[in-house]
């Protein structure tokens, strides 16, 4: 464990300075991912039901932003569903998101589980944000569909041990250049117990535009890094760049 944090903290230097030298932010924070997946157990349920535990689910929405752990969520809008919605916390630990995540009335009820990743994402996500509902409560949403890409090991990973470190600086740059180009949300690698290395978020752009935009991404198209696409529903002024 002490040698892969060291490598850890070895590996966010070195990316702090290459983030410095290509106009990119030059810090991250570590954020808490919650995935909502739907539960395979799931029955159908009755219309009432629905409204009563959506209800529900929304009021704990707005209790975790009151209580400062939330600081954005959103659905998806995917066909088939593979996930309902996320969360982002800001947390103290990956057992208290979990804690938090699993007291949702939607998981409680057995509509979904919790799948909770470690974040590495920009600073001041939700900061505009809560900034401008403070000042107007009355303050639009304006919820728009942003791609949202998870990027997990490729074939690539395994197969081009000697290629993968070139392959990840290559896509590091990459990203800033989307980044640089207007064109990101926001971005950052993972720390998962599972094959996830990173999420990279669009403004609302077409996903077709997003898709050829990472298809166009050198560890993506050496098959390092493959992509799972999502649409994320977000309010404006949450995402920081």
């Amino acid at each position: 464990m002490l040698i892969a944090r060291t490598l850890l903290s070895v590996l966010l230097a070195a990316l702090s300075l290459h983030a410095q030298q290509n106009g990119a932010p030059a810090t991250t924070n570590p954020y808490y991912v919650v995935f909502l997946r739907p539960n395979p157990a799931r029955k159908p349920l009755s219309k009432a039901d629905g409204e009563r535990i959506q209800a529900a689910h929304m009021a704990n929405i707005h209790k975790m932003a009151d209580d400062g752990v939330l600081i954005a969520a959103g659905p998806f809008d995917d066909t088939p569903v593979t996930i309902s919605g996320t969360f982002l916390f800001k947390v103290s630990s990956l057992e208290s998101a979990q804690t938090i995540a699993a007291q949702d009335p939607t998981v409680v009820e057995g509509r979904n589980t919790v799948d909770v990743h470690v974040w590495l994402g920009p600073p001041a996500i939700g900061a505009e944000y809560f900034r401008q509902h403070k000042l107007d409560p009355k303050t639009p949403e304006n919820m728009q569909a942003h791609p949202f890409c998870m990027l997990y090991r490729g074939t690539g990973w395994e197969e081009k041990p000697g290629m993968r470190d070139g392959l990840l600086t290559a896509h590091r740059r990459y990203v800033d250049q989307l980044r640089q180009q207007g064109k990101l949300g926001a971005a950052g690698e993972t720390e998962a117990p599972d094959d996830l290395q990173g999420l990279v978020i669009f403004k609302p752009i077409a996903l077709e535009e997003a898709q050829r935009l990472m298809n166009n991404d050198p560890a993506v198209q050496a098959g390092v890094l493959r992509v799972e696409y999502h649409q994320w529903w977000s309010a404006d002024h949450v995402l920081p760049w």
